[in-house]
């Protein structure tokens, strides 16, 4: 069978999740095709899959290529997400492929979509055969916000393509310790920051430096209100971490918070405790949503909008008394499976 893959090959985790996705496709006898826009042309293969890039350019020409792709491809199968959507579900339809299945990554909250947005949006879904959605947030947004039919709509996770063999030693009993907390994602007003530098400026214990990882236009504020809370001196940031650097990240840190206002996902979250690294996570996340025990739930999120409720969360860190990095690790194990994941996108790929 050949499937036609529309994604955007870069060096991003996401990406890494498509690229490793396919290899296993292609080790088990199937033709995969990538095709991404970038700001360059390039075509060749990696790990025996032929990546073609064209350069992203006005919405005319690249429909045009996502015509063209599909016309020379021929494909059986079309997985699509983000803005390929569109594209692959209008030519897909054209050329008769077999099966046309989006892959569905955002909430409204996130992407702030207007009506016009959304009735555009319902329109092309209905030409979808399948639609994946990555959380059950999304699943009960696309059924009703864009009027999907539940039957029509699959709910998958990712999994994360790193993982931490090594574990990592609790560090308990040292109270001279300097406790490094992380903080990833851009620096918008719904990764939420502020109320992590609000929640650490109520700790007498100043020990500890907050690593915030990204870059955004939130930056500014943030310095301001660290330095208005008298926390300045605590906080680094850390600007944009390639990949690399943020597997080295995970490692560092005591714990991370994450404390989005709105996830549909959260890749951060499993690539953080699939790296063994303690997390304090909003109960606003979508990968949440496919974790069934409510008392484990409970030791390691937060209300996003209440600094008390991540105060209370942060208070065993600065006490020494936080929970072991095999903590995170099984919880990521349980729940993020990356054979039993496969195995259900595999299932819908080629037999649903």
């Amino acid at each position: 069978m050949k499937i036609l893959l529309f994604h955007t090959y870069n060096q991003g985790y996401l990406s890494s999740f498509f690229h490793e996705m396919a290899i296993r496709l292609n080790q088990e006898g199937h033709e995969v095709v990538t095709f991404s826009w970038k700001a360059s042309v390039s075509e060749q293969k990696i790990d025996n899959i032929k990546i073609i890039i064209k350069k992203k350019q006005g919405y005319i020409t690249n429909y045009l290529n996502v015509f063209k792709v599909i016309k020379k491809e021929k494909p059986d199968v079309i997985l699509s997400n983000f803005s390929y959507v569109n594209p692959a579900l209008l030519f897909g339809k054209l050329f008769h492929v077999q099966k046309n299945i989006v892959w569905f990554h955002s909430l409204n909250e996130q992407t702030g979509a207007t009506p016009a947005n959304i009735f555009t949006k319902h329109l092309f879904l209905k030409m979808a055969d399948v639609i994946i959605a990555n959380s059950h947030h999304t699943k009960n947004e696309l059924h009703s916000v864009f009027q999907v039919l539940e039957s029509k709509i699959k709910t998958i996770p990712f999994w994360s393509h790193i993982y931490n063999q090594e574990d990592k030693l609790k560090k308990t009993g040292n109270q001279s310790h300097l406790l490094k907390i992380g903080c990833p994602g851009r620096l918008v007003k719904h990764k939420n920051q502020i109320v992590v530098l609000e929640a650490l400026a109520h700790f007498e214990n100043k020990n500890f430096q907050l690593h915030i990882a990204g870059n955004g236009p939130d930056k500014e504020n943030l310095q301001q209100q660290a330095k208005q809370l008298g926390i300045v001196n605590q906080i680094l940031f850390r600007g944009h971490l390639s990949a690399k650097e943020m597997m080295q990240f995970y490692k560092d840190m005591d714990v991370v918070v994450l404390p989005s206002l709105a996830e549909a996902f959260g890749l951060v979250f499993i690539e953080a405790i699939s790296m063994g690294t303690p997390v304090i996570v909003s109960s606003k996340f979508g990968a949440l949503t496919f974790i069934d025990n409510k008392e484990l739930l409970e030791e390691i999120t937060f209300d996003p909008l209440s600094m008390e409720s991540l105060i209370e969360r942060l208070k065993p860190y600065f006490d020494t008394n936080d929970l072991p990095s095999s903590y995170f690790k099984n919880l990521y194990l349980e729940n993020f499976d990356k054979d039993l994941i496969y195995e259900r996108l595999k299932n819908i790929i080629l037999n649903d």
